[in-house]
């Protein structure tokens, strides 16, 4: 695979991160200067599931809606500040959903439609304007169906179902990945949809889809793709016994990126409709965590302990080569591609969705609550000691999650026995057993991976992500853990995108090293130590 490696310029740059979550997205503005990044946030906006057809689907055209005014507004920002505009633009999201997009057309002056094989594909809803010159201006090609979430239903009990073909222990051994319900390989064996979709159909993870959009190529990039399932442990090449079994035709992928390459030019037309030109869209960590983890601001030798704390809590290693063994898997540890080639061994617990649901449901419920309170409230709260188990299936999808939290928690006694069913009567209440569970969770998953891996326990944990502002799940996680909780960046997604533009850009010099040098020049941190010591 060629690097391409635009030509550096001195001076400051703005770059843009397209960051995606599954509740809110936001377009970030990125300046580089004098070696560090000021983020300017210059559109945020909200994500929410809704049911489509019988299928909990994402609204990929509104997101594309969404992007493109972000898009315009930090082209704004970055003009008034006296910059050109934006240099470069990189696109990360959550893993494993996908669209399905048809081959693309060209309008003709007669009836029917012949393919052009650069084009755009763009929302359902997007249309070429009648002026448009057919050739120049090449039409949408059809998205087929809607981007199934992840949190639907149609993958219950799929992976039990394909185990039968190729035992949990061979998938682990060919991946490297944890067998999740939603993992991709699970949603392609129940998408029906397969069988109907015209040649030269493409699968797209989601942010390789939105990368589409704007610059016309199609790739699959190499982070994201390793969260599917079917990439070979090492991430050489998609694994053809899997690939088979599943009924995928390997042409319905695309072929590989690595974050760091330059994917491609935003399309003329959008970039004039956009006022933003013909920008270079670089292949970041796509996969939000990849992008998270490299913003992690580590200094030294040896392997990276982190969570990347949001919806979900990813905890674990940054290791140099997969632990690929049957005690890995039956521990649920994944082995997910990072940039520069390292594997993020990691575990998934449910994190702050917990808390977000349960809000959700109280809110519904006429409480008037909000996360700001609920967790000045529970840190008032002496330990309940009432537990309940975050990787518990139980928790995956949403809806009335305060009452399961309730019906699931447990009382433990002082000397951590004596289980026995807890009463919890209080919003605050439910958010410190939450909170709680989680510290401990983390402390046994930790634990946990360095033993498997073979590696010493860290001497600090960093918390990146949305949930590094939460001090009481911080030092409740330093006092689980007795080590020090380093808290920061908040954004780290989105920094570890800009970031990786700017070492693309050659703003920076390329290797995580100076990547993470630059964001700890970039934040301000916070350590939470134990309060024993």
């Amino acid at each position: 695979m060629t690097r391409q490696q635009p030509q550096s310029t001195d001076g400051p740059r703005a770059l843009a991160a397209v960051d995606l979550g599954a509740s809110s997205g936001r377009v970030m503005l990125g300046i580089v200067a004098d070696g560090r990044i000021e983020m300017v946030p210059a559109h945020r906006f909200g994500n929410r599931l809704e049911r489509v057809d019988g299928h909990l689907c994402w609204d990929l055209d509104a997101l594309w809606a969404e992007i493109r005014h972000g898009l315009s507004a930090a082209h704004g920002l970055a003009v008034s500040r006296g910059l050109e505009g934006i240099a470069a633009i990189g696109v990360d999201s959550w893993a494993v959903d996908y669209a399905l997009v048809g081959p693309e057309v060209c309008a003709t002056d007669g009836p029917g439609e012949r393919t052009r094989d650069d084009a755009p594909v763009p929302g359902s809803g997007h249309r070429l304007t009648p002026s448009s010159d057919p050739c120049s201006a090449p039409g949408p090609g059809r998205r087929h169906g809607e981007v199934i979430a992840y949190r639907d239903e149609r993958t219950d009990g799929v992976a039990d179902h394909f185990s039968r073909t190729v035992s949990r222990e061979q998938q682990y051994a060919l991946t490297g990945i944890a067998q999740q319900p939603f993992n991709t390989l699970y949603q392609l064996v129940a998408d029906d949809r397969l069988a109907d979709l015209p040649a030269g159909s493409t699968l797209l993870m989601l942010p390789d889809a939105i990368g589409h959009l704007l610059t016309g190529r199609r790739r699959t990039e190499l982070t994201n793709a390793s969260s599917t399932g079917m990439l070979s442990v090492g991430g050489a090449d998609w694994s053809e016994e899997l690939l088979v079994s599943a009924g995928v035709d390997r042409e319905l992928l695309a072929p590989f990126i690595a974050p760091g390459d330059v994917l491609g030019t935003v399309r003329p037309e959008l970039g004039t409709e956009l006022g933003i030109g013909e920008v270079p869209v670089i292949a970041v960590g796509s996969h939000d965590t990849a992008s998270a983890v490299l913003a992690v601001p580590a200094t030294g030798p040896g392997p990276v302990a982190y969570i990347s704390s949001g919806t979900w809590s990813l905890i674990g290693l940054e290791l140099t080569d997969a632990v690929a063994t049957s005690e890995a898997l039956e521990a649920g540890f994944t082995n997910e591609g990072g940039v520069d080639g390292t594997v993020r061994f990691l575990q998934n617990v449910a994190g702050m969705w917990l808390v977000s649901e349960s809000i959700r449901q109280w809110q519904d419920d006429g409480l008037d609550v909000d996360l700001e309170g609920l967790l000045v409230a529970a840190a008032a709260e002496p330990s309940a000691r009432a537990l309940i188990d975050p990787t518990d299936p139980q928790f995956l999808a949403p809806g009335q999650m305060a009452d399961r939290v309730i019906a699931a928690a447990r009382s433990v006694g002082a000397d951590g026995t004596g289980l026995s069913r807890s009463t919890l009567t209080t919003p605050a209440h439910v958010v410190r057993c939450i909170l709680e569970s989680l510290a401990l969770t983390y402390r046994d998953q930790l634990a946990t991976a360095c033993r498997i891996a073979g590696v010493p326990r860290p001497e600090r944990l960093h918390v990146v992500g949305g949930g590094s502002r939460n001090a009481l799940l911080n030092q409740l996680t330093a006092d689980a853990l007795e080590i020090d909780v380093v808290a920061g960046p908040t954004e780290a997604t989105a920094l570890g995108n800009l970031a990786l533009q700017a070492a693309a850009l050659g703003t920076v010099p390329a290797g995580r090293a100076s990547i993470r040098e630059l964001v700890r020049a970039s934040v301000d941190l916070k350590t939470f130590r134990p309060s024993t010591r």
